[in-house]
């Protein structure tokens, strides 16, 4: 699927990115578990959540001019650090207000690990692999993120260490990141948080797989030139399926567990109910990169859709069945898990060069406004009509993400 001499890349990216997943995992539900401990109501969960997003937007712009001055492997080092601290802080913190201002400082960390990390691993692989490529990366992501639930149950139990602990978790990062080579476009080239070919003349992603590239006819054809607004145009897919799975990853880690207690179930089986969604997401994402690179992906994307609007109207029912109930969850999470690698997959099949750029940045952004906006909302709903409004606002989202992938240019 690579090369021999891209699989340090490869390997060093995935895990300092990956590792990472532990983090955010944990601090999620365990911030909305310790929030509503102390009395808080859901709507001031989603507003929490909604805060991390913002930073995120912040985080997201700041990325490409950060990194080309400052270094890719510098950045991401001061991100884990910065990422640390702000959960560490909340241990020491009562008010409200500081938590949101904390929040939106760990979003705005956190963004530009993920924009350095998937612009990198996307620019890896030919056509012919990306699909796999690509889902293994997001597997190991998941895998990782998976613990997370698994660590908060444990957190709870030790609420004046819990965020020390938490933070701490994120230090794991740095030796992945400080083993993985850097290479920073020459300044005056276009921002960007990918490594540039200096010998290209429209910013064709370089690094090890010129060869690759240049040995596949299809990378001729690909759009180098497209806008913002022509890549949203061209293929909203994109956008629609990495918003669709950024409000349903903190929609889950935020507001599941509270549905699952709501339903009867006890903490230590709300906690992994979360568990099981991502382990589903970890399992059948290589599945869905191979039927991508076999059956093409805007075929499986759409099909993932369909399966997400039937499934999702179901959550309210399956609770009541044990054993069933933990199947649905992992067959959820593979779905939806597969919408945002099929998002991936499908910007570096159809742009390279600066266009490819522009829409993984739009898939960072898109991620950080819809789980902002997502939990918000989801938090206002809940608030007024109950936990099983949950769902619905998930179904009214992937049917938004269904409709956009009939309009393909």
């Amino acid at each position: 699927m690579l090369d021999r001499h891209l699989w340090r890349d490869f390997v060093a990216v995935t895990s300092s990115v990956a590792v990472l997943g532990i983090g955010v995992g944990s601090t999620l539900p365990l911030t909305a578990l310790l929030l509503t401990a102390r009395g808080s109501g859901p709507e001031v969960v989603g507003w929490m959540t909604a805060a991390v997003a913002a930073g995120g937007v912040i985080g997201t712009f700041s990325a490409p001019p950060a990194t080309l001055r400052f270094g890719r492997r510098r950045v991401m080092l001061i991100c884990v650090i910065l990422a640390a601290l702000s959960v560490v802080s909340l241990q020491f913190m009562d008010s409200l207000w500081v938590w949101a201002i904390l929040r939106a400082a760990f979003g705005a960390a956190m963004a530009p690990l993920f924009v350095i990390g998937e612009a990198w691993i996307n620019s890896l692989p030919g056509d012919a692999s990306r699909g796999r490529v690509v889902a293994i990366y997001t597997t190991s992501f998941t895998l990782c993120q998976v613990v997370g639930p698994l660590l908060t149950d444990i957190l709870t139990r030790v609420p004046q260490q819990a965020f020390l602990i938490c933070g701490a978790v994120f230090l794991l990062g740095i030796p992945g990141i400080a083993s993985a080579r850097d290479a920073i476009p020459a300044r005056g080239t276009a921002p960007t948080t990918r490594r540039v070919h200096p010998q290209s003349p429209d910013g064709a992603i370089a690094g090890h797989n010129t060869a690759t590239d240049s040995d596949n006819p299809a990378m001729v054809e690909k759009d180098s030139a497209a806008s913002w607004w022509a890549i949203v145009r061209m293929a909203p897919a994109i956008v629609a399926g990495a918003g669709l799975f950024a409000a349903f990853d903190n929609i889950i880690l935020s507001f599941l567990p509270l549905f699952a207690l709501d339903h009867g179930l006890k903490q230590s089986r709300a906690l992994t109910a979360v568990v099981v969604v991502f382990a589903g997401d970890a399992a059948l994402q290589f599945l869905a990169g191979w039927l991508a690179d076999h059956l093409g992906y805007e075929r499986v994307h759409r099909v993932a859709g369909i399966a997400m609007c039937v499934l999702l109207p179901l959550l309210p029912l399956a609770v009541q069945f044990p054993g069933l109930w933990e199947l649905y969850l992992f067959v959820l999470g593979g779905i939806a898990g597969s919408i945002y690698t099929l998002s991936m997959v499908s910007s570096g099949e159809r742009f390279s060069g600066g266009a490819l750029l522009r829409a993984s940045g739009l898939i960072a952004l898109t991620w950080s406004l819809a789980s902002g906006v997502g939990p918000a909302a989801t938090g206002m709903v809940v608030q007024h009509f109950g936990g099983n409004a949950m769902p619905a606002v998930l179904w009214m989202m992937a049917l938004g993400f269904l409709i956009s992938t009939r309009r393909r240019a």
